[in-house]
């Protein structure tokens, strides 16, 4: 591929292996676990096709802007301790990108069974985890459209990282068309895993024996000169810390609905689409926020669905991921804790389930609860596959939903000169009945929603259940002229 902007091709630069944190570790080694598949999928809608070698040019730019587009991973000899990120030394943009034309009519239903395929589809695992789909023949109506399909495995970003990981890959649809000088691209050199793990030992050698050192002059010091009054925590205190840990991190808070214990492994991708001002006035009218309102929404959505067969459904067991980036991070990588609640769900009206979503998450976002998950993943990730993968799946037991919400992209957007009309996001299952996430862009919200069809047996009437839950939200606000569409 020739260079852009310079004379002269750019020299490649190196970056040397860098490890797999614990929660990617675990998203990499549980791929394989019955219902852990960790691919993520956003839905992009365009306006027309944009012109195809423009676009595999776009991500090779992409690819030297985020080096983690072209690293793969490498497991350690006997899986001693987390992969490595390493560069791949045969990376070839082309293996990442396709395009495909729906078949007549090319509908948005068939759009999205389309994405169900690809995103159930597992990534090579000798290449970088990702894939990208450019979708011809989109006709919603107004002809002449396409799409764009964004698929990453959850080892290697989070949601939040691959809203990031968007804006790289996408222009900012007030700045100028012209396509920017191709960067250096990373430089591929060897990768040998037991060179690789020795260097890991003798780096953690070097700060471990120091450590001791300094530990074993602080008990000295402590035995010649105690410290008045030092005592052991009471047993109550450390058996109340355990629990809370267990409960944020392995221990479903309330059972699971008897209407959706079955699994089956296969998925339907559904979406809903709301005005931003609107469901944030109506989570405001109820005395909280967009995210209060969402969680609302998607409670309100369960009890109807359960109504349906007529049952009364308590509670549901929640999962939600929360996002620890900051500011400096970089796009892609997982930086995220988690925690389980139970929210309430018969016998509320919508004001209601508004201020019990906003009482009870603002209770689990403390420190303790942000910590637990990363606590958990640290000591686990050396231990032998097969242990990792029950505790991880552990984790994932017993969630009926998994519900996240992030912000999209800021502004406009344009994929090789094609306009960006909006985007809707498809977070894996990892064995929950249903996972459904939440971004925004533009003037819309924008819900992707992931089901297990052995669990969700009607899906089309809890889609349903969860547009009239958010439509008795809207009519909370002052202004309710502005109506939901459905994809």
């Amino acid at each position: 591929m020739a260079e852009r902007g310079t004379g002269a091709p750019a020299r490649a630069v190196w970056r040397a292996p860098v490890e797999m944190n614990a929660l990617e570790t675990l998203f990499w080694r549980a791929e394989n676990h019955l219902g852990m598949r960790s691919n993520m999928l956003g839905v992009f809608v365009l306006d027309r096709c944009p012109d195809w070698e423009r676009f595999v040019d776009r991500h090779e730019w992409s690819s030297r802007i985020v080096p983690r587009l072209r690293h793969r991973a490498l497991e350690p000899p006997l899986r001693l301790g987390r992969p490595f990120w390493v560069v791949d030394r045969t990376f070839d943009v082309r293996n990442h990108v396709r395009r495909v034309r729906l078949p007549e009519p090319g509908t948005a239903r068939q759009l999205l069974d389309l994405a169900q395929a690809v995103a159930s589809t597992p990534l090579p695992p000798e290449r970088p985890l990702w894939e990208v789909t450019l979708v011809e023949g989109l006709d919603d109506g107004r002809g002449g459209r396409a799409a764009y399909l964004l698929k990453l495995h959850h080892s290697l970003s989070d949601g939040l990282g691959a809203a990031q990981l968007a804006t790289v890959v996408l222009d900012d649809a007030t700045t100028s068309m012209d396509e920017p000088a191709l960067p250096p691209a990373p430089e591929a050199r060897p990768a040998v895993a037991i060179a690789l793990l020795t260097g890991r030992f003798a780096r953690n050698l070097f700060r471990v024996v120091p450590a001791l050192l300094r530990a074993a002059g602080g008990i000295r010091a402590t035995r010649g000169n105690p410290k008045p009054g030092f005592a052991l925590p009471p047993v109550d205190r450390v058996t109340d810390g355990l629990m809370s840990f267990a409960r944020a991190t392995l221990l479903p808070p309330v059972p699971a609905s008897p209407l959706l214990r079955a699994r089956s492994h296969a998925v339907h991708f559904d979406t809903l689409e709301f005005p931003v001002r609107a469901l944030r006035a109506g989570g405001k009218a109820g005395g909280g926020t967009l995210n209060d309102a969402f969680v609302a929404g998607l409670m309100g959505g369960f009890e109807r669905y359960h109504h349906r067969f007529g049952l009364d459904l308590p509670a549901v067991p929640f999962l939600i991921p929360i996002s620890v980036r900051r500011r400096d991070d970089l796009p892609a990588g997982n930086r995220l804790a988690s925690t389980r609640l139970a929210m309430p769900v018969s016998g509320l009206s919508a004001v209601e389930r508004i201020a019990e979503s906003r009482r009870r998450v603002a209770a689990v976002r403390t420190k303790p609860v942000l910590r637990a998950l990363d606590l958990l993943t640290r000591p686990i990730t050396p231990l032998p596959g097969p242990l990792v993968r029950f505790v991880f799946t552990q984790m994932f037991r017993g969630n009926d939903l998994i519900a996240t919400n992030f912000p999209g992209v800021p502004g406009e957007f344009r994929l090789a000169g094609a306009k960006v009309l909006g985007v809707s996001p498809f977070p894996p299952l990892l064995r929950g009945a249903t996972s459904i996430a939440l971004t925004t862009y533009g003037d819309r919200c924008h819900i992707g929603i992931t089901l297990d069809t052995g669990a969700f047996t009607e899906p089309d009437a809890f889609v349903a259940a969860l547009r009239e839950s958010f439509e008795e939200i809207l009519a909370l606000a002052p202004d309710t002229a502005a109506a939901s569409t459905t994809a």
